[in-house]
């Protein structure tokens, strides 16, 4: 497979005029295109930060973060990013809200309007085009979150805890949309959580971080059966072999 994303010897240090503080230090690894890992880790060590840094909103002390073979030095459209919040336009549209990332990047790569139709069709939307965020459940708000986020065709996609807003029963349901729509697309993926199931049901490796400064501490491989949705993993006689691992790990 090849290689989107590589992380090489990254640092970061937070600097004030009285004091420094160490953020990130020496985190390496690599994503495969179609892979979906998740960062998991104690309060406070890094993993948005880690995020931020692929992102291009936030430039390491030292070391370098690769995307596609080259360097990471901005912003880019290559990179789609995914909050907690869904953070839509109260005012707008479900399709006038989709289609915002498009009019604001004016980018060759974006995805046509026929094709954003099709996705919102797929997944669950059609009907709702003219409804505003108001009138959706928190499931579909993160469905039209995500398809706006995909609207810019970004080669990767930052996930920073998108369904912890989310009642639980919601949540299970909406990990099993964004898993399929990523599959389907075949986007490559990163998720920060601090739900370890989250974590084990949605990945194929997970990374796991020590406390401040955040260093890795563990890369766990999971071995399931690539047709498992998140719930189906969740019922696999491997997920609390799995769980087990990674709550030892963050102990």
């Amino acid at each position: 497979m090849n290689t989107l994303l590589e992380l090489k010897n990254i640092y970061l240090t937070y600097q004030t005029l009285t004091s420094e503080t160490k953020a990130i230090e020496n985190v390496s690894f690599k994503l495969n295109e179609g892979e979906f890992i998740s960062i998991v880790g104690p309060s406070g060590c890094g993993k948005t930060t880690i995020l931020s840094m692929v992102s291009g909103l936030l430039k390491p002390t030292s070391g370098e973060i690769l995307l596609d073979g080259e360097k990471v030095t901005k912003v880019s459209t290559n990179v789609g990013y995914m909050l907690q919040r869904d953070n839509l336009f109260e005012w707008l549209t479900v399709q006038q809200n989709i289609l915002i990332g498009v009019k604001i990047n004016h980018n060759k790569n974006c995805l046509t309007k026929d094709k954003l139709q099709e996705l919102i069709t797929k997944y669950g939307l059609s009907g709702f085009e003219k409804s505003k965020p108001s009138e959706l459940s928190g499931g579909m708000r993160q469905r039209v979150s995500l398809i706006r986020t995909l609207a810019i065709s970004p080669k990767l996609l930052l996930l920073d805890e998108p369904f912890s807003a989310l009642d639980y029963q919601t949540r299970l349901s909406v990990q099993n949309d964004i898993s399929s729509i990523l599959k389907s697309e075949h986007k490559t993926a990163i998720l920060v959580t601090h739900d370890i199931s989250e974590a084990v049901a949605m990945s194929d490796r997970v990374i796991v971080l020590s406390k401040r400064p955040g260093t890795i501490k563990k890369i766990i491989h999971l071995d399931f059966d690539k047709k498992l949705t998140p719930f189906d993993r969740r019922n696999d006689l491997q997920f609390n072999k799995y769980f087990k691992l990674l709550w030892e790990e963050l102990q």
